[in-house]
């Protein structure tokens, strides 16, 4: 999860990329060849190993980023990652495989993952997670995990590093990216550009046009072109197109602007997974404009804060359990909602005794008590019907749904089956607070073949043009569905397969 705080770090960095990038991430005056081995458009969680491990193969890599910084979505990640038969699993005991990990997704993501993909990251990603720790990364003290804010895995296999996140894994990648582009393997072009790919007569790609901050066209050809420019997570527009929903929050990766959708298909690839988009939950933003920045997250999980409040939607209805430990219940009721808007729905009582919702920060009782009637989103009122009105709810609707929710706290038998119900909504004054889907990644993107190559509509690869990354799309290893530590390590893993074997460069 990123704060506010740190969102704003990042936007102003990258506002300000001009005037610094990081001692690995300096452009390079290296003797250019007549033709790369390698270019990588996009120096983030899949460009940068297949830089490194290209570059070790004897390769001459191009890497070109956009901003002032290598990193992308890492700088501003949690760096959840899951992996299956690792080193630190079998340090304590835990018996994991591949086709266990595979088979997980699969029943989380009821069978939507892409079979092909989700196979390759799973049988791979020990070795990526091993080589990170090898090379210094710490998770952690009760790392791996089943998972908690994710639906959990049958195995312990989810591991971060809690106090630096995404930085720790691009920490060991710049590492290890300085020597190579010391020694004049690796060049990179920093505040650069691709506006297109250049082709032959006979539609293979050939190479790239780019326009760095000085507006300065140059031509770099290379055999082998990797799109690993991030997603679209970042463009309202794109997001509504391909994934299908409105963007409500503003906190993802401020390059994430979809750049490598339009140079795909540009050469006759395509775009896919927008289907598979699935939100996350409880999302309190800080303005009414969209989209805006995240303040809160609410998403009161039984784990570890059972609810006391209710759920309903514009009609005034509840439209789950709010008690269910299943995640992916909760984000897919969320997710056939009306513009995926929620009300959260309490009263004085249940405000000044419930416990306090911890993510990403604590806030007490009167941290929220002071933002009803000075804030877009939180609503106070003296009875039900004054509430509705304020909250632009079905007022016949919520008062309906308070009385039986009150009856079945009562008697303790709810016709949604939820358990924990500590108080009725019942005390004036009334509150409600309303939250949104949200999300940091984008579900549709790039179609390849499991040699993660870009391909046509008629599954044709397009001649030395690849595709890794979230460019391709979360949803291809994760379904309609949030599978822990399933976007960063497929992007980790399918950068570094690339750049060890998959490519040719003879």
């Amino acid at each position: 999860m990123v704060n506010v705080s740190k969102r704003r770090v990042i936007a102003a960095g990258a506002a300000l990329a001009g005037l610094a990038v990081s001692g690995a991430a300096k452009s390079q005056t290296a003797s250019k060849p007549a033709i790369w081995d390698l270019i990588v458009v996009g120096g983030g969680n899949a460009g940068m190993p297949a830089a490194l491990f290209a570059a070790r193969r004897g390769a001459r890599v191009l890497m070109i980023e956009a901003s002032g910084q290598l990193g992308g979505t890492l700088l501003i990640s949690s760096g959840q990652m899951a992996a299956a038969g690792t080193k630190i699993q079998k340090s304590k005991g835990i018996v994991d495989t591949p086709q266990q990990h595979y088979d997980d997704i699969m029943r989380i993501s009821k069978g939507t993952a892409n079979p092909g993909l989700t196979k390759l990251a799973t049988e791979h990603n020990a070795a990526t997670f091993d080589w990170l720790t090898d090379n210094g990364l710490t998770v952690g003290p009760n790392h791996p995990e089943l998972g908690t804010t994710h639906e959990p895995y049958s195995q312990r296999r989810y591991a971060w590093n809690p106090e630096n996140g995404g930085r720790a894994i691009l920490d060991i990648l710049e590492r290890h990216l300085k020597p190579e582009i010391e020694r004049g393997a690796i060049t990179t072009l920093m505040q650069t550009e691709v506006t297109a790919l250049i082709t032959d007569a006979k539609g293979a790609v050939t190479g790239v046009a780019t326009l760095d901050r000085d507006k300065k066209t140059e031509r770099h050809m290379g055999k082998n072109t990797l799109l690993t420019c991030g997603g679209f997570a970042s463009n309202a527009q794109l997001v509504e197109q391909i994934d299908g929903v409105k963007k409500y929050n503003d906190d993802s990766y401020p390059y994430s602007q979809g750049i490598g959708i339009k140079l795909a298909t540009s050469v006759g690839g395509f775009v896919r997974g927008g289907d598979r988009y699935m939100p996350l939950f409880g999302g309190i933003l800080q303005a009414a404009e969209y989209p805006s920045p995240m303040m809160q997250i609410f998403r009161p999980w039984p784990g570890n804060r059972p609810p006391w409040e209710i759920f309903v939607n514009a009609d005034g209805a509840r439209f789950y359990p709010e008690d269910i430990l299943s995640h992916d219940h909760a984000e897919l009721m969320l997710l056939k909602q009306p513009q995926q808007k929620s009300w959260i729905v309490f009263d004085d009582a249940i405000l000044k005794k419930a416990p306090q919702i911890l993510n990403p920060k604590r806030w007490t009782a009167k941290e929220y008590a002071e933002l009803f009637g000075t804030h877009d989103g939180f609503y106070k009122a003296d009875s039900i019907a004054e509430l509705a009105k304020l909250a632009g709810l079905d007022a016949a609707g919520l008062a309906k749904t308070v009385t039986a929710y009150n009856a079945a706290q009562k008697t303790g038998s709810d016709k949604l089956g939820r358990k924990h119900m500590p108080a009725p909504i019942a005390q004036a004054p009334y509150y409600a607070i309303l939250s949104h889907a949200w999300g940091y990644v984008a579900f549709g993107g790039i179609a390849v073949d499991d040699e993660l190559r870009v391909i046509s509509q008629d599954g044709r690869a397009i001649p030395n043009l690849y595709a890794a990354g979230e460019v391709i799309g979360a949803g291809q290893t994760m379904g309609n569905s949030h599978c822990g530590g399933m976007c960063v390590t497929p992007a980790l893993t399918f950068g570094r397969l690339l750049g060890e074997r998959m490519l040719k460069f003879a």
